[in-house]
């Protein structure tokens, strides 16, 4: 006798799903194999392990600004679209205080202004949120804080004087790794030239941004070199240790050559660093 097998509730109605699905990628894609390598990249989004560390971070950040916020209030300072930021706290990267170590790290959870945090936290959900989901979080996480890292580590050489705030780095990393995904699985990607120019232009622009205020604003200083370190880590970073669905020769060579670059940059910025701390 034959098995009984159980389809779950209203199988006409997963079957019409699944019909309705298939329709859908055979108007998408042409029925060739570029259809399956792009289908194979589609397939790699999922949401087990859900992808929660950049999720967590931006409420994380948005916490700290609205805490920051109601002190800067209550000293008779209001933050308005353009700042100011907290400067007096524990967190923000301060010239004065490089022994204190954490601050190259933890001035990401700091912004100065209504617009800093929006931008930088729409920006880092958006890019960042699908990469975890095709790269897992940890990746993500690795690409993420190291940017941020090279960001503090890049300004304190170039621009010692200048505190720091805000998340740029890491979010430049994620710009730029992107940059690096676009690139390795560009046959497996759909529109991958039309992320490529949208990539360059949304960091051209606010880099242009950052460096117009910072030699022609009135008196702000906005330290673009921030923006850069994160962006040379993330492009590094992200060819190293994003997923690449199909692996050419030249691809295994660029990895190492990256590999060394990564490793030469942090060590050289980290010694010259700690030469001016101790």
């Amino acid at each position: 006798m034959g098995q009984d097998q159980y389809l779950g509730p209203n199988p006409g109605r997963r079957g019409t799903r699944s019909a309705a699905n298939s329709a859908a990628v055979s108007i998408a894609l042409p029925n060739n194999q570029e259809r399956a390598e792009r289908l194979e990249y589609l397939e790699q989004y999922s949401c087990r392990p859900p992808p929660l560390f950049l999720i967590l971070l931006s409420c994380s950040q948005i916490g700290v600004f609205i805490y920051h916020v109601v002190i800067l209030t209550n000293e008779g300072k209001p933050v308005g679209p353009d700042g100011p930021a907290y400067v007096k706290g524990p967190l923000i990267f301060n010239p004065h205080k490089k022994d204190e170590v954490w601050r190259f790290l933890t001035y990401m959870f700091v912004h100065s202004g209504y617009f800093h945090i929006v931008f930088n936290v729409l920006i880092q959900l958006m890019l960042g949120v699908p990469l975890e989901m095709v790269h897992r979080w940890w990746r993500i996480l690795l690409i993420y804080l190291s940017g941020v890292v090279a960001g503090s580590l890049t300004v304190s050489i170039t621009d010692p004087d200048v505190y720091l705030a805000g998340a740029s780095g890491g979010v430049y990393a994620l710009i730029t790794a992107h940059l690096a995904n676009v690139i390795f699985n560009w046959g497996q990607m759909e529109f991958a030239a039309l992320r490529l120019i949208t990539f360059l232009v949304l960091a051209g622009v606010d880099i242009g941004v950052a460096v117009y205020y910072r030699y022609v604003g009135d008196n702000t200083k906005v330290s673009y070199a921030a923006h850069i370190g994160g962006a040379v880590v993330g492009l590094l970073l992200g060819i190293i240790v994003l997923r690449n669905l199909k692996t050419d020769n030249w691809e295994r060579y660029l990895w190492w050559v990256c590999l060394l670059i990564f490793l030469g940059l942090m060590i050289i910025f980290v010694v010259m660093n700690a030469v001016q701390i101790f």
